[in-house]
């Protein structure tokens, strides 16, 4: 229909508006010609209802009479009206429609119709977005989890309609955590900081980061007291999250030296950035420090297996800045790592550049200070309740085949005391995905793979959207074939997890699998980058990669210099070696080793042969596409057929 002129439009967007959608014929008029003398604005008022009661569709919704008008809400609703309506229903479909049409501000269009129009919309937008936010948020907090499809739509719609609101990202922050969705957690908070930042040059409220910083860890503080559910020096007592006995890692201020403004948020961002990276790191417990009071929770935290401090300053030398972290054992004040790092400028990549180095470093330098306790009965990795950080460490530290099965053993213990434990269900997970099993039953290894099934569907239900979840997902695809479900979530967990290097590596390894090299390649060397000190899983996942790609001399000196004995990595490194000079008789030392491996984890009644090798490459090398396979395969058969 043809729309009627602007201020006939501005009667029906007051009437629509106002609470009973009546006014009097004096109020319009000066509402919309306050510029004219009473009786041209009563003419001009009386053309513009003439326009409206002419509209077809829409003329019958008005009733007049010689004092005022009036406004059939039956016959005329406004989509305020139907967010309203489905916010008090709960109904997330329709309010995520509605919203999702929503565009610009309240009546975008209607400025500069008259001075007193004007005051009355702008203080009516002010109005408007307050109560529409409250009676969102209010539906989200009561349906949220209940249709998250929806919920997620709508606070899309809220991003764009009101992109600095704290109270819609806290509503949001919530509902990512409850689903376990740390990737949109740590997205929402980072994009509000930025929007806050670009808008107002401001930080989050210290009620909005205390909530990150809990949600980042685990902990999820009551609706009517956000702050309350983190963990500060000054608590009385220090409450892990959990029975096991881990380390703790006390996270302290950047130190600003110097008093620019600048220094300080920038040290201020960089540390609220660290904290959630470390806390998402599973066999950590981590504390967030509002001072330097180190000493005073040293003492309190008696059930900690070892307490860690990550601290650092920022500075500013000559045109340029200075960054300098470092981790060091509470008790013992020993440095276990130190950096410092020239900065051009503060901003978000020195940002992003200061939490790869200092949240990489953490999980690996503390392994390595617990590790000489794995050698003592009677240190604090001996106590029942450091189970999952002893099987933790006698998989990675140690790795021959008795300690990686008495670690098992311990993981299994635990889950068998706690369903609940995901730590030692997505470890069990792994290692029954892994070479583990094929040593220890051979060529059948079907119990193990329903028993990496079977731990994995628990973790599922206890955390169905969690990062090393999806990892693990992600795994078990590709072993069954199914490449593009397999990327997505390796992809998802990558995202959801940047900081950690030996997730970074894992999934740089099954972008190997899947054939996407410029991806691993890029992956694995941001792993090397991020952990100073790298575990020879690295170099072995590099040397297959190197192996895959052509670059036979790589391969062979990462292979070299990992020391790793597996199957699987021997098989690559024989098939690798045919491409080498073998003046050294290399071929003949690696084909033994294989030899002997393989004939030892053979529990078939039978002698294999050379076509059970070729089936067993097909079964545990699932790489993408084919001729990657076939790579090995055939290089394998010209080493092996002569004497097998």
């Amino acid at each position: 229909m043809p729309l009627p002129g602007r201020k006939a439009r501005g009667i029906l967007a007051y009437l629509t508006l106002a609470p009973d959608r009546s006014a009097t014929r004096e109020s319009l008029a000066g509402l919309l010609w306050s510029d004219r003398a009473p009786m041209q604005a009563r003419a001009s008022l009386r053309q513009a209802l003439k326009e409206l009661r002419e509209l077809s569709g829409l003329g019958e919704a008005f009733a007049m009479d010689r004092d005022a008008v009036h406004l059939d809400g039956q016959r005329v609703q406004s989509d305020l009206d139907l967010i309203s309506k489905a916010a008090h229903a709960q109904d997330l479909e329709v309010l995520a429609t509605v919203l999702g049409h929503s565009h610009g501000d309240v009546l975008e269009d209607f400025l500069d119709l008259s001075p007193r129009f004007d005051e009355w919309l702008m203080a009516e937008r002010v109005r408007l977005r307050e109560q529409v936010l409250e009676e969102v948020l209010d539906a989200l907090r009561c349906a949220g989890l209940h249709d998250m499809k929806h919920a997620r739509e709508i606070l899309r719609s809220l991003d764009r309609l009101e992109p600095a609101n704290e109270a819609a990202a806290r509503l949001g922050m919530r509902l990512d955590h409850d689903i376990g969705d740390g990737s949109s957690l740590h997205r929402r908070y980072r994009e509000l900081c930025n929007r806050l930042d670009s808008e107002f040059g401001a930080r989050p409220s210290a009620r909005t980061r205390e909530l990150f910083h809990s949600l980042a860890e685990g902990i999820s503080p009551s609706q009517d007291a956000v702050g309350g559910g983190g963990r500060r020096a000054n608590s009385p007592s220090i409450a892990l999250r959990s029975r096991d006995m881990m380390p703790l890692v006390l996270v302290s201020p950047l130190r600003a030296q110097g008093q620019e403004d600048a220094v300080r948020s920038f040290g201020e961002a960089c540390v609220d950035e660290i904290r959630s990276a470390v806390c998402q790191f599973r066999g950590l417990h981590v504390l967030a420090l509002d001072e330097g009071d180190v000493g005073s929770v040293v003492a309190e935290a008696e059930h900690a297996l070892a307490i860690y401090s990550l601290s650092g300053n920022v500075r500013q030398i000559g045109s340029g800045y200075q960054a300098s972290l470092q981790l060091a054992n509470a008790a013992s004040h020993v440095i276990l790592w130190a950096e410092t790092i020239r900065l051009a400028a503060l901003e978000i990549e020195a940002i992003d550049m200061l939490v790869e180095k200092a949240s990489g470093v953490v999980l690996p330098a503390i392994d390595r200070d617990l590790e000489r306790q794995l050698w003592s009965h009677d240190g604090e990795l001996a106590e029942e309740g450091a189970k999952y950080t002893r099987a933790r460490l006698l998989i990675r530290q140690l790795g021959d085949l008795e300690s990686v099965k008495a670690a098992v053993a311990l993981l299994e213990e635990l889950v068998e005391e706690d369903p609940a434990h995901i730590a030692a269900r997505l470890l069990l997970v792994r290692m029954y995905n892994t070479d583990f099993w094929q040593q220890v039953c051979g060529h059948d290894v079907q119990a193990f793979r329903e028993a990496s099934e079977r731990h994995l569907r628990e973790a599922v239900k206890v955390q169905p959207g969690h990062c090393e979840v999806r990892l693990r997902q992600a795994w078990c695809e590709l072993r069954k074939g199914n490449v593009a479900h397999a990327e997505r979530e390796f992809k998802a967990a990558l995202a959801a997890l940047p900081n950690d290097p030996d997730m970074v590596n894992m999934c740089a390894f099954g972008m190997c699998h899947l054939g996407l090299f410029e991806a691993a390649e890029d992956l694995m060397q941001r792993a090397f980058r991020q952990n100073p000190f790298p575990p020879s899983d690295y170099h072995a996942d590099y040397a297959v990669l190197a192996a895959l790609r052509g670059f036979a001399e790589d391969a062979e000196a990462h292979f070299s210099v990992s020391g790793e004995m597996g199957l699987q990595y021997t098989a690559v490194r024989m098939a690798n070696a045919v491409r080498l000079d073998d003046s050294d008789g290399l071929m003949a030392e690696i084909e033994e080793r294989f030899r002997d491996a393989f004939l030892r984890a053979w529990q078939q009644p039978t002698k294999p042969q050379l076509e059970d090798v070729m089936e067993w490459v097909d079964y545990t090398l699932p790489l993408n596409p084919i001729e990657h396979r076939t790579f090995i395969k055939s290089n394998l058969a010209q080493i092996l057929a002569p004497r097998w």
